[in-house]
């Protein structure tokens, strides 16, 4: 709905102009951002679904490699920081579903999670997380 505002200051400037006005709620976020709205609890990470359900629940397609890599590595740990994970089982699990994750696995990534303090390396060839890779998920 457009509405047309007219405002008075208490020194007695006048500010006008026009709007467009949408209703709160869903409906609207979906019709200014142009982004469909997240359904409730879809934030909180379910480790009971598969892999690739709990990549595609998480937006992999929209997340970066180091971050699509911490949370496949948050997938198979279940969520639980420590757990080390072999090297050759992300890489594996990964290049099952190159379609969600876009393409086959980039080494670099490990790196790059690293540096982001997502993960860490307690043992060579093996990744954990580390207790801020919800930062991960992006949103």
């Amino acid at each position: 709905m457009k509405v047309r505002v007219v405002v008075t200051d208490g020194d007695g400037n006048t500010f006008e102009g026009e709007a467009t006005l949408v209703a709160v709620g869903e409906r609207a976020l979906h019709r200014v951002s142009g982004r469909k709205p997240r359904a409730p609890g879809r934030t909180s990470p379910d480790f009971s679904l598969p892999v690739r359900a709990f990549m595609r629940r998480h937006h992999a397609k929209r997340l970066s490699g180091p971050q699509k890599f911490t949370v496949l590595l948050a997938r198979l740990s279940e969520g639980k920081t420590g757990v080390a994970i072999s090297f050759r089982e992300i890489e594996k699990a990964w290049n099952r579903m190159t379609e969600p994750m876009g393409g086959r696995f980039n080494p670099a990534y490990t790196t790059r999670a690293k540096e982001n303090g997502w993960v860490d390396a307690p043992k060579t060839g093996h990744y954990a997380l580390r207790s801020g890779w919800t930062a991960a998920l992006g949103e």
